[in-house]
């Protein structure tokens, strides 16, 4: 008789809890990543050098997190040969570790545009600069808890903020070219600004693919059957109001 498990057989005893270890193992990974953005940003707004050679410092354990968890789910599939649901949500762990490792490498790269010095430069452009951060880091707060506690429509609620986060995005992109405008001496310092605003918008998107996968681990539902992608615009195509070419 074969092992393999068949449809609507109950699941193996214990399995949940070996679950829950991976999405505990992954959240942790997140965290870590969360954490060096966190830590990233604040080294670059306050200009504090040594603050951002501590986040460059954790991308080794960054790393080993990553492996641990790839290490945990592949025996977690060869040992258990899990079906359904906790087949979906093995991957979905699988794959979230490859997004959050993004997110963390996404912090050590705003901490290694850190310079020192006083501070200085457009206020505006600070301002929208930690708006996209905190709007960033509560994507991947609740990315991870959606993961965590399966959680689907938390998961969906992070598609409307990625909307925000392109809205701002785009915003700092025209606070930039203004402030270009004005000084053109200005442009390392906002060319480095410019990349941040870029950086948290990968972040946005990187905690989306969390979502997507945390919503289809516990629905089986792919993003195309419940979010249509909206008609791509792009940026070099908006007036300078912000306003897009067409009604």
């Amino acid at each position: 008789m074969s092992g393999n498990p068949t449809p609507g057989a109950e699941p193996p005893a214990g399995i949940d809890r070996e679950l829950e270890r991976l999405r505990a193992s992954a959240v942790g990974m997140g965290q870590w990543s969360l954490g060096m953005v966190h830590d990233g940003w604040d080294a670059f707004d306050r200009r504090d050098l040594a603050l951002a050679q501590a986040v460059l410092d954790r991308a080794d354990r960054l790393d080993q997190l990553d492996q641990e968890v790839e290490h945990e789910t592949i025996a977690f599939l060869v040992t258990r040969r899990p079906a359904a649901v906790a087949l979906r949500t093995t991957v979905a762990v699988l794959k979230a570790s490859t997004h959050l490792d993004r997110i963390g490498r996404l912090g050590f790269d705003i901490a290694r545009m850190t310079t020192g010095g006083a501070q200085h430069g457009s206020p505006d452009v600070r301002t929208i600069l930690q708006s996209m951060d905190q709007v960033a880091e509560s994507m991947v707060q609740d990315s991870l808890e959606s993961l965590a506690q399966g959680h689907s429509e938390l998961a969906r609620g992070l598609f409307v903020r990625d909307d925000q986060m392109d809205q701002m995005h785009r915003q700092a992109m025209r606070l930039v070219v203004r402030e270009l405008e004005r000084d053109p001496r200005s442009a390392p310092r906002l060319s480095s600004e410019l990349m941040v605003a870029r950086h948290f918008e990968r972040i946005a998107d990187n905690a989306c693919k969390i979502g997507e996968k945390t919503i289809y681990a516990i629905t089986g539902q792919r993003r195309s059957e419940y979010l249509p992608r909206h008609p791509y615009v792009p940026y070099a195509l908006e007036r300078r109001d912000g306003s897009p070419p067409y009604p």
